[in-house]
């Protein structure tokens, strides 16, 4: 079976920096002085005491999928998991955490203020640029984390940092967790994306046995001091490791000589003691659905963590909102479509109302890489908290790496009272255009386990034009193959490996290079998950700068009747146009056919902001103008 938990292995690696934190016995030392501070406190005052809470930021780690698409999961995913923990750690009663424990008294809530001192929502997502992390082990998925958790961890001594994220391999990590005491730039909670969150909420699918948000439940424990029930004496699959003679540290958890996998209808004691395991703690292996239990031992434990470890956390602010200001509005990019084989990029942006008065208006400047900006007037109603999602006109790019920018620039009509939450930016990427090659060539090195490696290469229809799997035999050796190709398509090659660990670097040195007819590199790659996947583009490049030679404009803007297009090559007219209004909203659109057409009577149209998107072979550029 796969130790689904990565706590006790990261606790034993942080160990070597940090050698007093939790796994200590200088730290155990310590915490069992606080602990019977605790009970002899709760013993002289009888009842519930002051309940702690705790603020949450979920980092949502993803490859610039769509909200709610793969691992950028949708908001309703977090606030189902916040639910749950709040569930299982207050004991909520006639909830899945209403079993025979206790009543922890610590309760979860997503940040208010991020650490600007700005309003959030609790929800940070971003794109790592990469489709996952690499979990062909433990270890390395950890040290990935590592590695990614400084540039985007807030302040850990004010906020639970909780990172949902693709764990794209084998090990069988769910996830794992900081236990308290080590350094505060990776301090926090890792959970797979496909773990986070709970199938009881009716906007969240979940699959699987740890379909029910308790994979985060058992992680925050770790990450407030709790051990697995076993007393982690075990290792995956030894039987010698069963011997019972480690303890958790709470007394009231009956000792195991291993984790408990599943849900078994008869309850295993694994231990020469009068107890059963306790299947139904949450420090155990055992399947979502068995969880319900927290002990008076374990809560004692977690409590004495927040006094002393986490004090700062438990008595952090930023689960309250900052100091209101009528006008204050939010915008956020949330999606930038680039369609593959195009330049064209369609962003989606999220706008919030963080003010204290109804948002009616914001005026939004947008533009890539600091060049020229154009504004989008946003008209509505929202509440204060209340948000929507607002796609923007498509804008035409160039290949490369780039940068998109939004900021606000006013809110109903006047100066934005909180600007440190006015600007946001997402990176894109245009890839380039091979317009001149008729051929590509494939150079595959095979690693150590060829067997587990195919491809294909498909055209712009999806037919397949080309593929290959291979055997044992070749194994360590290198193929090469070559397609023919035609100009203004889009091909595709996909790389698969069985496996899921790649073809690089753990079993032999595999790679894939793919190049043109004259050998400039098209892209490069091994070290992969169950796939890697390639987009080249034939578009001529006649077609993909028609827009920066022909200097297109237009005139008059504003206008007040008539709207025209200027070229500046008369004999190479656009194909058509399209007229969108502020909403979105497509408000009239016309094949060109001749230079005639190029003029576009506006009279009937209200007065505002429009849009026109001209389009030429599949290509395509949005520029603004106003009827007055």
């Amino acid at each position: 079976m796969l130790d689904r938990c990565g706590t006790y292995n990261y606790n034993q690696e942080l160990l070597k920096e940090y050698p007093t934190m939790m796994g200590s016995k200088v730290f155990e030392d310590k915490i069992k002085v606080i602990m019977e501070s605790y009970k002899s406190q709760k013993t002289l005052n009888s009842g519930k005491r002051a309940v702690i809470t705790i603020p949450v930021v979920v980092h949502v780690f993803h490859n610039g999928e769509p909200i709610g698409t793969g691992p950028n999961i949708s908001d309703a995913q977090v606030f189902s998991q916040i639910k749950v923990l709040n569930e299982d750690f207050r004991k909520i009663s006639g909830s899945r955490g209403d079993g025979g424990g206790v009543d922890v008294e610590v309760d979860f809530v997503l940040a208010k203020i991020d650490p600007s001192g700005c309003t959030t929502n609790g929800i940070d997502r971003v794109n790592i640029g990469q489709d996952g992390i690499n979990e062909n082990s433990q270890s390395n998925a950890i040290a990935q984390m590592d590695a990614l958790k400084p540039t985007y961890i807030w302040d850990a001594s004010l906020y639970l940092n909780m990172w949902s994220v693709k764990f794209a391999g084998g090990s069988g990590l769910l996830g794992y967790a900081t236990p308290p005491g080590s350094g505060s730039t990776t301090d926090g909670v890792v959970v797979d994306y496909k773990f986070f969150g709970s199938n009881d909420d009716p906007n969240v699918t979940l699959i699987g046995p740890y379909n029910l948000g308790r994979t985060m439940t058992h992680e925050v424990g770790h990450f407030l001091g709790l051990n697995h029930v076993w007393g982690d004496n075990w290792v995956d699959g030894d039987p010698d490791d069963e011997s019972c003679t480690a303890d958790d540290g709470v007394a009231d958890t009956p000792n195991s000589g291993r984790p408990n996998f599943g849900c078994p209808s008869t309850v295993p004691d694994t231990c020469v003691d009068p107890d059963d395991d306790m299947i139904e703690n949450y420090m155990d292996y055992s399947d979502d659905v068995c969880f319900d239990t927290f002990t008076d031992g374990q809560k004692t434990r977690i409590q004495a963590i927040l006094a002393s470890s986490r004090a700062s956390l438990a008595s952090s602010t930023t689960a309250n909102l900052p100091s209101g200001v009528n006008n204050d509005a939010n915008a956020k990019v949330v999606y930038l479509d680039t369609p593959v084989c195009t330049s064209n990029i369609t962003p989606s942006i999220r706008v919030t109302n963080y003010g204290d008065i109804t948002l009616t208006s914001a005026d939004i400047s947008y533009n890539v890489d600091g060049g020229s900006s154009s504004t989008y007037n946003w008209t509505g109603t929202l509440t204060k908290g209340d948000s929507e999602i607002v796609n923007l006109p498509v804008l035409t790019s160039t290949s490369g790496d780039h940068t998109f920018n939004i900021s606000v620039t006013s809110a109903n009509g006047s100066v934005d009272q909180r600007s440190c939450n006015n600007s946001d930016s997402a990176n894109f990427v245009i890839n380039n255009t091979y317009d001149s090659t008729s051929k590509i060539f494939l150079t595959l090195v095979l690693d150590n386990f060829a067997s587990e490696t195919s491809w294909e290469f498909r055209d712009a229809s999806n037919s397949l034009l080309a593929s290959a799997s291979y055997t044992s035999s070749d194994n360590g050796t290198t193929k090469n193959e070559e397609f023919i190709v035609s100009s203004n398509d889009c091909y595709k090659f996909t790389i698969f490996d069985s496996a899921n660990d790649g073809i690089c670097c753990g079993f032999g040195n595999g790679s894939y290079e793919l190049k043109t007819d004259d050998d400039t590199v098209i892209a490069t790659g091994g070290n992969f998950a169950n796939s890697d996947v390639i987009s080249i583009s034939t578009a001529t490049l006649g077609i993909k700068n028609y827009f920066l030679n022909n200097k297109i404009s237009l005139y008059p803007n504003p206008t007040t009747s008539e709207l025209n297009i200027k070229v500046s090559q008369i004999n190479s007219l656009p194909d058509a146009f399209k007229i969108y209004n502020v909403l979105g909203q497509l408000v009239k659109e016309k094949q060109i056919d001749n230079f005639y057409q190029l003029g576009i009577n506006v009279t009937s149209f209200r007065k505002g902001l429009y849009f026109i998107r001209i389009v030429k072979e599949g290509e395509s550029i949005s520029l603004p103008f106003i009827v007055e």
